[in-house]
């Protein structure tokens, strides 16, 4: 059981190793098809957490990101529009983000870190705590938030919240940012350092419930 949960962590790491990331760029003109089309049934699924999460009316939409370096899941997997200074109130996430949350919705349990016991399931779960965390990670630039490492533990913070609006336990939720703060996020420090903070602990300067310990939910 042991060699297989060194196994199973082995693959997390070098799984781990090439980070997906999100970041934020002026909107262009290509951008205005995908906004004049209704959503799709998994745009849907993201734009709810989005929306609930920002307490915003704002829309997702999944495809070209329109940035040199997007890919799933070793890349830049979302993006969030700007207009100067200020959000433009939408966020483009890659296809595979977008299919990896609404199957999550179907069936919240087949993506519980209990189940990290093969590395096939261990990479399943990274998959899912990755989409997550995309999603959660636009909806604090939508907010107008910029700077990458703050929007990065924010949407760490925040994973838990949209694993409970897609169907998850509250202890799911919670098991999912674990994972990603123990196994995933660790990695950013070495592979995309502007994604990662000192300050994002239990207790540090982008801690957002200072007064509750129950790092990172």
């Amino acid at each position: 059981m042991r060699i297989r949960a060194l196994v199973a962590g082995l693959v997390v790491a070098a799984f781990a190793a090439s980070v997906a990331s999100a970041t934020i760029r002026p909107v262009r003109q290509a951008d205005e098809a995908l906004l004049n089309r209704p959503p799709t049934k998994e745009e849907q699924v993201a734009q709810q957490v989005a929306t609930r999460l920002t307490q915003r009316k704002v829309a997702i939409r999944c495809g070209p990101l329109g940035v040199p370096g997007a890919g799933w899941p070793d890349g830049i997997s979302g993006i969030t529009l700007f207009v100067g200074s200020r959000p433009a109130g939408y966020a483009i996430l890659l296809p595979q983000v977008c299919a990896q949350l609404y199957a999550f919705r179907l069936d919240p349990q087949a993506w519980d870190p209990s189940a990290c016991t093969t590395p096939e399931n261990c990479v399943k779960v990274a998959e899912a705590a990755f989409a997550l965390a995309t999603v959660t990670h636009e909806s604090y630039h939508l907010l107008g938030y910029q700077t990458e490492a703050q929007v990065e533990c924010y949407g760490m913070q925040s994973i838990w919240y949209a694993a409970t609006k897609l169907g998850a336990s509250v202890a799911e939720g919670q098991a999912l940012a674990r994972f990603y703060a123990t196994q995933i996020y660790p990695h950013r420090r070495v592979d995309t350092p502007t994604y990662w903070s000192a300050q994002c602990r239990d207790g540090g300067k982008y801690d957002l419930r200072p007064h509750s310990h129950a790092w990172p939910s």
